[in-house]
């Protein structure tokens, strides 16, 4: 292990030398990182994955695709089923359909979405699971992590 200075924020003061703390570091373990990074451009699409994944009503929309019986549905029997209006389904849907987690196909004036592919599927059900694992653990303040 080994003891690193960290170097003070400075803030006008040319002379900011370095804090008295120090950081542990460990050598291998931090070129293992390195060695394991996310190329910054998968991190971005990933990020908005699960940013487009973080709206409450469009995980409603995907979940319910999810559970379709036909594996689709169109946009008013997602607005009634929800209970919002086909404005807002579209919209979200459109979302959806930009960031590559939902396809459609038209029949006629009436368009039917699904969820792109498996990946999608996994991701909702591991995330659902997760969801409610956490739902059932009993709450500890000690086990939190600061923001």
């Amino acid at each position: 292990m080994v003891s690193q200075p960290v170097k003070a924020s400075t803030t006008g003061d040319s002379d900011a030398g370095y804090m008295s703390q120090e950081r542990n570091t460990h050598a291998e373990l931090a070129l293992a990182v390195r060695r394991n990074l996310v190329a910054n451009e998968s991190a971005e699409r990933i990020a908005k994955l699960f940013s487009v994944l973080s709206d409450p009503t469009r995980l409603q929309v995907l979940y319910a695709l999810l559970n379709a019986p036909t594996g689709e549905l169109c946009v008013g029997d997602l607005a009634t089923g929800l209970d919002r209006d086909d404005t807002t389904i579209s919209h979200q849907l459109r979302v959806l359909r930009y960031q590559q987690v939902v396809a459609m196909r038209k029949v006629g004036r009436i368009v039917y979405y699904r969820l792109v592919d498996e990946h999608i599927r996994l991701l909702l059900e591991i995330g659902l699971t997760h969801a409610n694992e956490l739902s059932l653990l009993p709450f500890k303040r000690e086990t939190q992590v600061p923001a």
